[in-house]
């Protein structure tokens, strides 16, 4: 196997880090079954804690696997971006995808915190502190992620990176983030936490990120020649 072919290997595999992303969070996410609502009571979610804590306990550990494979998959956005003459926007993709995941993981280490022993304790107090913080900074990671996916778009305008349907289901996924993350202040109906828009807010943007894997993949290593 020659040079360039073993890189060309290693350049798609790097980009399929998008997809496994996607896939190890989203089954992190699902594992525990619907997620308390904000307008819960606490009991409520003191016995959902309870009862699905191995499933919230491996789904923070699913997470942490999931970070891994999405900040493997920033270098290769950021590789792949500087490799099209995309510098401008590249760093901050790359910065409000680091803080995006960051956030993401640290809320839902909170559920998973709160589930392994406080719950079963009884706290109350402590367990509505907890999964109204581990909430509110999930949904803040929508704005990181938001950044992320402008980043990219701005970084790939006019230089033919990024193919027309990437474009548009991005100018999608921007504004669906920011909309479900009126959850920060939103405690009932579909808008708040748990509900329906705030659930599918994000699944425009986990889209896109499998978009984006897989014309990564396609596309393969490509070099600008340095003045």
């Amino acid at each position: 196997m020659g040079t360039r072919q073993a890189n060309a290997i290693g350049g798609r595999l790097d980009a399929a880090t998008g997809v496994l992303f996607v896939v190890l969070m989203t089954v992190a996410l699902l594992l525990p079954g619907q997620p308390p609502k904000a307008e819960d009571p606490v009991e409520t979610i003191t016995a959902v804690l309870v009862d699905r804590r191995g499933a919230f306990l491996v789904g923070g550990y699913l997470a942490g696997l999931a970070t891994m494979a999405y900040l493997w998959f920033l270098g290769s956005v950021r590789e792949y971006l500087h490799g099209r003459g995309g510098h401008g926007s590249a760093s901050a993709a790359t910065a409000g995808g680091v803080f995006a995941i960051t956030a993401m993981l640290v809320g839902m280490l909170m559920f998973s915190g709160v589930a392994f022993v406080a719950a079963r304790l009884g706290e109350q107090a402590v367990v509505r502190a907890m999964t109204d913080i581990g909430n509110s900074v999930i949904e803040v990671s929508k704005f990181g992620f938001a950044v992320f996916v402008l980043g990219v778009l701005r970084a790939a305008r006019g230089n033919g990176g990024l193919p027309r349907w990437l474009v548009r289901l991005g100018l999608v996924a921007v504004p669906a983030l920011l909309v479900s993350a009126v959850a920060l202040f939103v405690d009932r109906g579909p808008f708040q936490f748990g509900g329906v828009i705030d659930l599918g807010g994000s699944v425009p943007a986990l889209l896109w990120i499998v978009g984006l894997s897989f014309v990564m993949m396609r596309a393969g290593p490509r070099t600008v020649a340095m003045p």
